[in-house]
């Protein structure tokens, strides 16, 4: 008997939050404006907002998710681990079938 193995499900994840970027462009510490202090992140995002998106996307990169269609664990970067996370080959359930048989 033939069993077909379920896809597993695919998700494109950016690895950088905005937080995390607001960390980067924080790192130097706060802007002491007027005697007044400002954190690089507050600012670029209040002065100029599409500055802020730009810079965001810019050292933005993405890393593929997939999920086993049974369990729903995320394997990172390795659609065969999803795949067969859960599920087993026809030849591995021929074998544990035949192992089954002989140990009765």
């Amino acid at each position: 008997m033939k069993t077909e193995l379920l896809p597993p499900k695919h998700e494109e994840r950016e690895k950088y939050s905005e937080q995390e970027y607001d960390e980067i462009l924080d790192e130097s510490g706060a802007v002491d404006v007027a005697g007044m202090e400002f954190y690089p992140s507050d600012i670029l995002k209040q002065c100029d907002p599409i500055a802020y998106r730009c810079g965001l996307s810019d050292m933005q990169e993405y890393t593929d998710v997939y999920i086993c269609p049974i369990c729903e664990e995320e394997h990172e970067e390795d659609e065969e681990a999803a795949i067969f996370c859960c599920q087993k080959e026809e030849e591995e359930e021929e074998e544990e079938e035949e192992e089954e048989e002989e140990g009765k």
